[in-house]
């Protein structure tokens, strides 16, 4: 390599250290408010390959010591940058209601009992996820009606099949592309507070009155 071709070479390892630094504020921050896990499946899989990405670059640079990490604020200015830039971090067309899990359970224990299919696969069903706009009437008056002909036809069929359902989880303010995405991410059993043991069902009422009691109008 010629002597002209260092100050170059210097400069390119110096911007790719530079890079890195700014990579690694950004994998900090997400770790910090554990946001890895709440990200959609293909954004944990990017996130995952730009932190091999980064450990590669810092043990390929000239310099041995590990480039320090960027200030706290241009590491958050960068983060919420690149989160405002990512389709799914975009607002949802639609009208805002409740995306809610149920849980079905065995009426005679209370225990978790999960929906076995008929089909040749024998797939098992242990949740239900869904949305609305009224969380009482869905769940009151068309989930609990055996006779009810709208959404939720896996419900019914559990019904049907002689099992109960818990209310085990909601998210409010979310719009049906929310919902979308909650059952994409998979893993119901994550999000179900019976299954974890970490509470007991939720009752739609007092969910509705909690949420209305956060708006200044009192409706949610």
């Amino acid at each position: 390599m010629s002597a002209l071709e260092l100050p170059a070479a210097g400069a390119e390892v110096r911007a790719e250290l530079r890079l890195a630094s700014a990579a690694s504020g950004l994998l900090m921050l997400l770790d910090q408010h554990r946001l890895v896990g709440r990200l959609p499946r293909d954004v944990q899989a990017q996130a995952s390959r730009l932190r091999h990405a980064v450990k590669l670059a810092v043990q390929a640079g000239a310099r041995p010591a590990t480039p320090a990490p960027l200030a706290r604020a241009d590491a958050g200015e960068l983060l919420r940058a690149w989160i405002a830039a990512q389709p799914w971090a975009k607002p949802d067309p639609g009208p805002l209601g409740w995306v809610y899990l149920l849980c079905f359970r065995d009426p005679a224990t209370g225990a978790h009992r999960p929906l076995r299919g008929n089909g040749c696969r024998g797939q098992y069903a242990g949740h239900y996820i869904g949305w609305t706009t009224d969380l009482v009437r869905r769940i009151e008056r068309e989930h609990r009606n055996p006779n009810w002909k709208g959404p939720g036809r896996l419900v019914r069929v559990a019904l049907a099949a002689g099992l109960t359902f818990e209310l085990a989880w909601v998210e409010w303010p979310a719009t049906l592309g929310r919902e979308r995405r909650v059952k994409n991410q998979g893993s119901a059993y994550r999000r179900c507070r019976l299954c974890r043991g970490v509470g007991g069902p939720l009752d739609p009422r007092a969910v509705v009155a909690a949420a209305a009691g956060l708006l200044p109008g009192g409706q949610p």
